[in-house]
Formats: C-alpha cells, structure tokens, sequence
C-alpha cells in the first residue's frame, strides 16, 4: 500500500493499474481540513473532473474499471463532461442508506449517492463475486441452483449500505468515509489477486487499505497534508 501526499496531476502514478476508485470533493462547501476550498466555480470544478477522468484513463490498463462517486445531481450536473472522456458509461449505480440529517419542508430527504461505473472497452468484470441471498429459496428453479453450489443471485442496482459515522467501528478522523462493504464490492468484482486498486482523491485511505485485506495492492494520493499524521498509524 502507498500513499502520496500530492495532487494527482503532480504524483507519479505506479504502472498496471486495473481499478480506480474515486470519491472527489463534492464542490458543496465539505470541511476537507488542510485548506482545500471545496466551493470553487462550476467550470474549474468541471475541468478538475474531466482531468481527473482523462489522467486515470490514461495512466490504467486496458482492461480496467472506474467508479466515480458523488451525489445524484452532481453526476447529473457532469454528464456531459464525462460524455467527453475516452471511459464508457457502464452503469449507474444508487447507494441508498437511512439519514436522520438534510430533512426539508420542500424536498425528501436526499438518502443516496451515485456509483458510476466508468470502463475501457474490454474491461476485467466478475459479477458473479458479489452476490445476495435468493429471496425464494423454496422455488423449484432456486433449489436447483443451491444444490449446485450457487449461493446467491446477482445483486441489484441499488445498495443499501449504512454511512460510516461518528460511532462505527471503521470511522477515521475525517470527511466523508466510504463504508468498506462498498469498496470491497467494487475491487472483487473488477480485480483479481495482485491487481492494483488506486484513488487519485484517497482521503483516509480507506479504497487502499480495502484492497490490500483482499490482496490487492493499493496506491492513493491525496492534496492534503494533513492526512499523513492519520496514514502514519495505518500498520497493514
């Protein structure tokens, strides 16, 4: 595992990439500690995603996978600017999870994120990795699959995955933390042993230290400094 303090336009990236996992600044006034302004104009921060996207493009494998993580209206907002890249659009993923915050007397109360799957045109995909328990196990067809080995279906295109807050036991000492489940679900599915999982944007670390308890190896850069006081105590 390695981890930069950089801005991914300055670090050097390692060879072989097969995954990239991204959770950029939302440009919605975050605390991101460090001094990182997350307000900045709409087409600078257009400009930072497309370069986002076209370095990680650039610098990964043939064969390789992007996920792309913000809020709905965000990738609503980029759609065109992603549509500009070399990555494909692969899917949309909806991670839903229950919020007691964000309530409005105008709006529902906003309980989701996007996972966009971005990919090359040959890209590594092992669906069959992750899946969830059948929900009639008593079907005759069912029955037959269980009997054969098969353990699950395949999942859907929503994930309902709780946040990681104040009290979860995976909770590091700062913005917005990916839950492991989520991570894990994205590197098995596109990665195999070996493989190197990286996060332009890596915060706490979490994509990387995720994907070396799967045996992968992780790299990450981040423009905050001060994150490496919180990396110096990882011990994977």
């Amino acid at each position: 595992m390695e981890l930069v303090n950089n801005d991914f336009r300055q670090c050097e990236w390692p060879s072989n990439i097969q995954t990239i996992i991204c959770d950029p600044p939302y440009n919605i006034g975050f605390n991101y500690k460090g001094g990182y302004k997350d307000n900045i104009k709409e087409e600078n921060y257009n400009m930072l995603i497309w370069e986002l996207l076209d370095y990680s493009y650039k610098l990964s494998n043939n064969t390789s996978n992007m996920f792309l993580i913000n809020y709905p209206e965000i990738v609503a907002n980029l759609w065109e600017t992603i549509k500009s890249t070399d990555w494909n659009i692969h899917q949309w993923i909806n991670w839903v999870y229950p919020s007691n915050v964000g309530h409005s007397k105008k709006k529902f109360t906003r309980a989701s994120r996007t996972i966009l799957w971005l990919t090359k045109d040959n890209p590594k995909i092992y669906i069959d990795r992750v899946t969830q328990p059948y929900k009639n196990p008593n079907d005759k067809r069912i029955k037959e699959h269980i009997a054969n080995g098969r353990t699950g279906t395949h999942l859907y295109d929503w994930w309902e995955i709780n946040l990681v807050k104040n009290v979860s036991k995976q909770k590091n000492d700062y913005t917005n933390q990916i839950p492991e489940e989520i991570l894990s679900r994205l590197i098995l599915t596109t990665t195999d042993y070996e493989d190197v999982v990286a996060d332009p944007m890596c915060g706490t670390g979490s994509t990387l230290i995720t994907a070396t308890k799967l045996f992968r190896k992780g790299w990450g850069c981040d423009i905050n400094s001060d994150l490496q006081e919180l990396w110096n105590n990882y011990d994977i």
